[in-house]
């Protein structure tokens, strides 16, 4: 054992010249940046509360829904009347057990939202509500709807079957159900339910709102 004693220490030595060598070539490089955890969802943590004098107004709606066709009107009048006093907020909520053309309604406004040209095609769902509400193929209208407003039709068609307009759906689907939005139009004023969706019952409470603002 003796006679091997010299050659197991210039092992162990050898071995542990390498070992160190290799620590400090891995400290050496540059190390990734970690992924950051991804952040919660911009839409659940918004706070709509008004505030400066603005007065915001979240509607959670469906294309399909002939009250909602009835109350586009008075939410425009509204808007021309208020200016920038009031914010609007529309959020989807497609009631597709009643509906069969209403998420893709939905699709088609979020996908002219990507081309800046959400509240065109919002009004032009609601404008012509009655024309494709029962047809077979809702399609063909989304299409011919787009290329009035001059869209990318390519990129609109893409865009209607797209991970990232599907997920804006389901992100306002998501807030609704978190707020105990089951039925539509459903209406908060500043983040307060308001039933009764009159012109006149809206414009009075737009009105006490703006007259308690700092």
């Amino acid at each position: 054992m003796k006679r091997y004693l010299p050659f197991v220490i210039i092992a162990a030595t050898l071995a542990a010249a390498i070992g160190t060598g290799i620590w400090m070539f891995r400290a050496a490089q540059p190390q990734p940046t970690p992924t950051p955890a991804p952040s919660s969802s911009p839409v659940a943590s918004l706070n709509l509360t008004g505030s400066k004098g603005v007065v915001t107004i979240e509607e959670f709606g469906d294309y399909q829904c002939p009250p909602c066709g009835a109350l586009n009107p008075i939410i425009k009048t509204l808007k021309k009347e208020y200016g920038d006093r009031i914010r609007v907020v529309f959020r989807h909520f497609p009631l597709t057990s009643i509906h069969k053309h209403a998420l893709e309604a939905a699709y088609a406004a979020a996908a002219a939202e990507l081309q800046g040209k959400f509240w065109d095609m919002h009004n032009m769902l609601y404008d012509n509500q009655s024309a494709w509400s029962e047809v077979g193929d809702f399609r063909p209208f989304a299409l011919n709807y787009a290329s009035r407003l001059g869209l990318d039709i390519q990129r609109f068609t893409q865009d209607m079957d797209g991970l990232k307009v599907m997920s804006r759906v389901a992100s306002d689907e998501q807030r609704a159900a978190g707020m105990g939005v089951n039925s539509t139009p459903t209406l908060f004023i500043d983040g307060r339910k308001n039933e009764d969706m009159s012109l006149e019952s809206l414009r009075k409470e737009i009105n006490q709102r703006l007259s308690v603002s700092p």
